[in-house]
């Protein structure tokens, strides 16, 4: 599988999602192998998801020996659309409401289709704005 600049899956943004509580709770840097173990995902497809994450400004990987990942600011000022369009490349999936070669729609039902599609991206990432890492750890009971 080649990774192109970013991808569109649900599965890499769920994965992302459980990166960052781990690394929420976490004191200091973790390991990819950790990670993937903690999360029970492969290593190498783990840290593709990892470089976006690190290219998108939202955690930071240390180098070396004693390397891993960290998050780069408070989990309070990372957002789930910030995780979100660190994974996307494309609205929704590619084939979500395709309909350019169905010869039963018209240009017009095909617009009002496409529409939609862009209408619902943006309630999507309106309702992740709204929520952070933070909003998805457990709770102090005080």
């Amino acid at each position: 599988m080649i990774l192109k600049d970013k991808v569109s899956s649900t599965k890499w943004f769920g994965l992302a999602l459980q990166s960052l509580l781990v690394l929420a709770e976490q004191d200091g840097i973790c390991p990819s192998a950790v990670l993937a173990q903690k999360l029970e995902a492969q290593s190498t497809f783990l840290r593709k998801i990892l470089a976006n994450l690190v290219k998108a400004g939202i955690i930071s990987a240390k180098e070396g020996r004693d390397g891993g990942y960290y998050l780069a600011r408070g989990a309070n000022e990372i957002t789930l659309k910030d995780v979100y369009d660190a994974m996307r490349s494309d609205p929704y999936s590619k084939g979500f409401l395709d309909v350019n070669s169905k010869e039963c729609f018209t240009p017009s039902t095909r617009s009002a289709l496409y529409d939609l599609k862009d209408e619902m991206e943006s309630w999507l990432v309106e309702g992740l704005a709204k929520k952070t890492i933070s909003d998805l750890l457990p709770k102090e009971n005080g």
